[in-house]
């Protein structure tokens, strides 16, 4: 698979717009911003997020996004939390509907806690159009969101010390 980026999201509510912005930014010049996969994996990509942010801790959330001939992988990696992804069987609440959202959208998801206490959910969308293999981020593709609009480029996650124990 061809990594696409790592975009790094402060852990606030109001950043996940970034996130999508972001990776439509990535997406857009590989498959049209009209593919539905591309719309798939934004919305998916907006569920994930938003499901770290307010239940994972830590001051940051990490997104990756691949893509090969046949399906788009996006993984979204927070500090932990007091629980996993699990479903909140209450079809009348306000909240809970993410992950049957993912369900059923993606070709395949799951999630996974990493040795040092992170937690990565993933999820993979099929595609019909092939990649272009030639260049890591295509010359066209938008500037993504500077660390001043809420996200910003990187590889390191910055330490936390408020907890969230919601259901995930």
């Amino acid at each position: 698979m061809k990594h696409l980026g790592t975009c790094i999201i402060p852990s606030a509510p109001r950043n996940v717009v970034n996130g999508r912005r972001w990776l439509l930014g990535r997406l857009t010049p590989l498959l049209g911003a009209e593919h539905s996969a591309c719309e798939d994996s934004v919305l998916l990509l907006s569920e994930t997020l938003t499901n770290s942010i307010v239940h994972g801790n830590g001051h940051l959330v990490e997104v990756d996004a691949y893509v090969d001939t046949a399906n788009i992988r996006i993984e979204v990696t927070d500090e932990g939390g007091g629980t996993v992804p699990h479903h909140v069987d209450d079809p009348h609440g306000e909240h809970g509907r993410g992950l049957p959202i993912l369900s059923m959208l993606a070709k395949s998801w799951g999630f996974e806690q990493l040795d040092d206490g992170r937690l990565r959910v993933w999820f993979e969308v099929p595609h019909t159009a092939p990649p272009d293999t030639r260049a890591t981020v295509p010359e066209d593709a938008p500037t993504p969101p500077r660390p001043c609009d809420g996200t910003h480029e990187a590889s390191a996650f910055a330490a936390n010390t408020s907890a969230h124990s919601d259901d995930r």
